[in-house]
């Protein structure tokens, strides 16, 4: 077993669970998870706007969402409101108090990112970044991502709110037959 060759796999998950232990160590002092900021990250940008967005957009169930919303609707750094076209989406947005803890939160992670790459050549994080930016394209491309799995290798090319309102589209004109 000492011959096998380091997997570049193996290295990313090392780095992924070192990374996280200390950003889920510094959010501490604001009582978020990763998951959490990454959920108003998303929100923040308008990548996504609903439970079900969300989910999409990080890899998980719609079921899970409820472990990330539900505790940022609490503290009130969220509000879900009911989509203007369709009542049964809730959509998701930072309260004055969710804007507040997001730039909190965001300039915690800036400190921690700085400190990680502390020692690095700008050019040396130029290239990781471009790196991992490309590897990540290649993953989701590839034909065992779970987004591609559960799409289908055409639908994945498809946005998932213009796949939404695809299915929207199609229940309804099932509904008027």
């Amino acid at each position: 077993m000492a011959d096998l060759p380091v997997s570049t796999v193996y290295l990313l998950k090392r780095a992924e669970l070192a990374v996280r232990g200390c950003v889920e160590t510094t959010f501490a002092e604001v009582a978020l998870t990763p998951s959490q900021y990454f959920a108003l990250f998303l929100v923040k940008t308008g990548e996504a706007t609903s439970s079900a967005e969300l989910a999409r957009a990080m890899g998980m169930l719609p079921q899970s969402m409820t472990e990330i919303v539900a505790p940022l609707e609490k503290r009130a750094a969220i509000v879900r409101r009911p989509d203007r076209d369709n009542n049964r989406i809730l959509r998701i947005e930072l309260t004055a108090g969710g804007e507040r803890l997001f730039e909190r939160a965001t300039e915690l992670a800036i400190r921690v990112e700085k400190e990680l790459v502390d020692g690095f050549a700008a050019q040396e994080i130029e290239e990781l970044n471009r790196l991992l930016s490309g590897l990540t394209e290649k993953a989701e491309a590839h034909s065992h991502h779970p987004k591609l799995r559960r799409l289908g290798k055409n639908g994945a090319k498809n946005k998932p709110a213009r796949a939404a309102s695809n299915r929207r589209a199609h229940r309804r004109a099932a509904a008027r037959r």
